[in-house]
């Protein structure tokens, strides 16, 4: 089949592996010493590139990678006739050159470092900064180059037709503020939102706002190939997965994929690094999509992904000794469980991030201890503090002098002002516990991970915000790490926010960590010295991003616009949601300050500058302009699945249903994983009769939803209407799991109950809705029992019983006893509440069926009673033909006993039926004397038993 050992392996792919290894698993970034290591020549050229490619990623000139020889040797092998002939997607061509050129174990490692190139250009400007261009702080006489280098790789050449690069046309600037001399180059609208498109899904959009997505489609094209050669790619839904078999949802635009060399398969199977760093780029397409709900079918492919990173890198890895096997297997462990946060599955996390504790090789305490907080506190009290020390003997404390480096990074924190009682951390009475051990960054990572943890396993409550601010207090204790310690900012500043005395300080903190993505000039970077000598470079900010949760440029800035909002500062929160083009609150910060007609006016204002799919729809949403829908769906190439959402929404309440159910089918295909849309499918189709698309729709959402009892419920509707209560059964039940209370779903089991003979059931449904019926409001409208129903139940447990007599097992004829008790409650109730006469009559041939005569008899005369109630009914034949057929039976029962008093009260009831109808008619001819000639007859029989 194709497979290499490690063995088989000739000398050029061993040297090009431990290359990778060097470079790849220091996370691209070596320190000075291992940056100065003069190597000779290896002897193989390929070798050379790699380590030539590793040493550029190692200094951060991640563009000099992609515009290398290696890059564009890479996109020589792209085939013009193929991708014209099958119409491939920008990804689906690059996958082609990637298996095109990997055609060695040296190939696939170029490739690879070309993907983590694009990866951390991309991870750059979006979430660590620098800015890759100097705005705003260049000095006179530098000249900025990266301009017109980033132009020739972004795209490259091969793909700017189809990326649609306008080339100067339909181009927009970012706004410079005022004294700026330089800013960000133009952002080439039409090229921008083609790239989108390409990274859009399950019809999600990515945020509009990221700088050069471009670099992500690069590498998650690239990396999935190499890691995952016969997965489809995020384009194409997945509905099924096995080890031999994976089954796609069909496409709009048909499915296609190209399927890898065994070859091709075996050698990139060779790379120790790309699982991880692949891994890494889901985990960014992830959080650049902008939805409710976390990308199922990208949460597919990062589980597929980190499976197998564990299984490479963690088995049996508590056997080890090797201290850095460890470290590595406690890493992918840390990033596993980081991606589960991300996409909001299980426990975020939590599971990986107890056994990435317990590889690091450090013990956490959570304990408590006296102390003081504030500057003239005297008597100290109680303070949450968290030890952390490793469990190896060679520790030290964190008293030694820090070096400069350190104090670099330090530099970020934006301290007390004097006026503040607060002191910066708290002065413990032990002296013991203010000695803190020196911990590695690995073990930091591992400490903020913990810290998210409590977070996302506790309610936000003061208890909460103690324990987390204890596990931040112990992390700021050193500053080893630009992003790490960043990250520990940025949790603090969240946590002060809401405190009436660190409220200021933690959005000045804000501020200043949001500027670290901007060389522009700013209130908290005010120098060029602040802005640029005074921060990490690109390559030691992005060594340790994915070992932490530090949020993307925009995510910084909807935090700090989130808090100006909750203390009123309205209208700079309102800057500030405009410039990350979060349209829904912009609007709603405008509303708060009074500037109604201002939403509007600012989203057509950007609109003139530059066209996104969600700005369209956001226009469209104010003003309820439909045309302003399917602009965005031009724009998006028809990918918005919002933008089909909305229109459908649109015709429904214009009563069109035909074609809101157009719109919402097509929403549902290009974003399948929408259990609302297919909801609103499902209930329009049904209105429409449509009953095929009801029941494709609503188990789609059961699927999705198992606990949307309302759709179970419709579910089973569907299957009644269908006749085919076998099926609706179970969706009852599991409707009926979720909300007892559903009155409407209670019919439908009983009905189906009474198709399919559970009779028990069927009995409970009718006590159940009983139930409602006395307790509930009468507007709901709950039916009473029906009649047939009734019978039903009566003559069936009947027939059962007599069955089970006759067949003589006595586990069925138990069964059958308890069956009738539950039916005599049942009957009982109903004689409670309801007073027609029909009630009576069935108890009372109930009660004479098992024997109960003298409760027979009784109920026949709440039944005779009932029918005389009625107005009228002298001189109606049916009503009177009913009271002579209960007058005979209750005369049975008193002829076959030997009570002469009850025999003769009975008389004069007789009598007095007799009398009255003789009364109500004036003409004798009009007489029913069928039915007197009866009731003289049965009158003669009791004169003749008391004789």
């Amino acid at each position: 089949n194709g497979e290499i050992s490690g063995s088989e392996l000739d000398e050029e792919s061993k040297l090009a592996i431990e290359e990778e290894r060097k470079i790849l698993l220091k996370d691209c970034y070596w320190n000075d010493a291992e940056m100065n290591v003069e190597e000779g020549a290896s002897g193989y050229e390929s070798v050379d590139i790699i380590r030539d490619m590793a040493k550029h990623l190692s200094r951060g000139h991640y563009i000099d990678i992609l515009n290398g020889p290696s890059a564009k040797s890479l996109f020589d092998h792209d085939d013009v006739e193929m991708s014209s002939e099958y119409k491939l997607t920008v990804t689906q061509r690059i996958r082609h050159c990637v298996l095109k050129y990997c055609t060695s174990v040296s190939k696939c490692v170029e490739a690879e470092l070309i993907g983590v190139a694009a990866l951390n250009l991309f991870m750059q400007p979006n979430y660590t900064g620098p800015s890759l261009h100097h705005g705003g702080v260049s000095r006179p006489g530098k000249e900025e180059e990266t301009y017109e280098e980033l132009k020739t790789i972004n795209p490259h050449p091969l793909f700017t037709t189809q990326l649609k690069v306008s080339g100067g046309v339909e181009v927009k600037e970012d706004t410079a503020k005022e004294g700026d001399e330089h800013h960000e180059p133009p952002i080439d609208v039409s090229f921008h939102n083609a790239v989108l498109a390409e990274l859009s899904v399950d019809g999600e959009w990515p945020c509009p706002v990221s700088k050069y997505p471009y670099f992500l489609l690069l590498a998650r094209s690239i990396l999935s190939t190499i890691t995952i050669p016969n997965r489809p790619s995020w384009t194409q839904n997945i509905v099924h997965e096995s080890d031999s078999k994976i089954s796609v949802r069909k496409s709009r635009d048909g499915n296609f994929f190209e399927s890898p060399q065994a070859t091709f398969v075996a050698h990139s199977q060779q790379l120790f690094c790309v699982s991880i760093w692949c891994g890494r780029a889901v985990v960014a397409h992830c959080r650049l999509i902008q939805s409710d709900e976390p990308s199922m079918t990208l949460w597919k492919e990062a589980k597929c992904i980190f499976d197998k990173c564990v299984s490479l890198y963690c088995e049996n890895v508590e056997q080890t000794s090797s201290k850095e096997q460890k470290i590595l297997a406690s890493k992918v462990m840390l990033e596993y469980g980081l991606a589960e946060h991300h996409f909001d599955i299980g426990k975020k996390g939590k599971p990986y991030f107890v056994k990435a504790l317990a590889l690091s090789d450090l013990d956490v305490e959570v304990t408590g201890s006296e102390g003081r907080r504030t500057k003239y506190q005297e008597k100290a009290t109680a303070q949450m503090l968290v030890k952390a020390k490793p469990t190896n003997e060679n520790t030290s404390s964190s008293g030694e002098e820090a070096s400069e480096e350190k104090e670099t990074v330090r530099k970020q924190e934006v301290k007390f002002n004097e006026d503040t009682i607060l002191l910066e951390k708290v002065n413990y009475v032990e002296d013991s516990d203010n000695i803190h051990y020196e911990l590695t960054i690995h073990q930091q990572t591992v400490l903020l991970a913990l810290c998210l943890d409590v977070k996302n396993d506790n309610p936000m409550d003061g208890l909460t915000g103690e324990q987390m601010g204890a596990y931040l207090e112990r992390l700021l204790q050193q500053h080893d790490d630009w992003m790490v310690y960043a990250t520990g900012l940025l949790e603090r500043a969240w946590l002060q926010s809401e405190g009436n005395h660190t409220r200021e300080r933690a959005l000045l903190q804000l501020q200043a960590l949001a500027d670290q993505h901007t060389n522009r000039l700013t209130l908290t970077q005010s120098t060029f010295q602040a802005a640029i000598e005074d921060s990490a470079p690109p390559s030691e900010r992005l060594r340790n991003i994915h070992y932490i949760v530090y949020p993307p440029r925009w995510g910084a800035l909807s935090d700090l616009a989130e808090r100006y909002a909750r203390i009123g500062i309205v209208t700079s929160a309102a800057e500030i949601y405009e410039e990350i083009e979060l349209w829904d609150e912009v609007v709603e910060c405008y509303r708060r300050a009074g500037k109604d007609k201002k939403a509007e006016e600012v989203v057509r204002k950007r609109l003139c500058e530059t066209e996104t799919p969600r700005m369209w729809a956001a226009l469209g949403d104010i003003t309820g302009d439909i045309s302003n829908y399917e602009k965005s769906l031009e724009l998006s190439d028809g990918k918005f699945s919002s933008a089909y959402v909305a229109l459908g929404e649109h015709y429904m309440d214009k009563g069109d249903l035909a074609k809101a159910v157009e719109y919402y089918k097509t929403a549902v295909q290009i974003k399948p994983l929408s259990p609302q849309v297919w909801f609103r499918l499902g209930a329009l189709s049904m209105r429409l009769l449509d009953w095929g698309t009801a029941l494709q729709a609503f188990t789609e959402v059961v699927q999705q939803e198992p606990e949307e009892g309302d759709a179970w419920g419709n579910v089973a509707a569907i299957h009644m209407h269908n006749r085919n209560p076998a099926e609706a059964y179970p969706a009852l039940n599991e409707s009926l799991k979720l909300n007892r209370l559903n009155w409407r779903v209670w019919v439908s089991k009983l009905y189906t109950c009474m198709d399919l003979e559970k009779y028990d059931e069927a009995v409970q449904a009718c006590l159940t809705l009983i139930d409602f019926k006395s307790k509930r409001n009468a507007s709901e409208e709950i039916p009473h029992i029906e009649e047939k129903v009734a019978r039903a139940l009566v003559g069936n447990a009947l027939k059962l019983y007599g069955t089970a007599s006759s067949s003589g097992d006595a586990a069925t004829l138990d069964s059958a006893k308890r069956t009738l008790i539950r039916l005599r409650e049942l009957l009982t109730k109903l004689q409670e509440t309801m007073k027609e006469a029909w009630v009576h009559e069935i108890c009372a041939h109930f009660n004479g069926c098992v024997g109960r005569i003298g409760q027979a008899v009784d109920d026949l005369m709440k039944e005779y009673r009932a029918l005389t109630s009625y107005k009228g009914w002298e001189s109606d034949s049916s009503m009177i033909k009913k009271i002579c057929r209960v007058i005979s039976q209750i005369l049975e029962s008193h002829l076959e006993g030997e009570d002469e008093d009850a025999l003769k009260k009975f008389r004069f009831l007789i009598k007095g039926v007799i009398s009255k109808i003789n009364a109500a008619h004036f003409n004798p001819e009009r007489l029913p004397k069928v039915h007197l000639k009866h009731l003289e007859e049965m009158l003669a029989e009791i004169e003749t038993k008391l004789e």
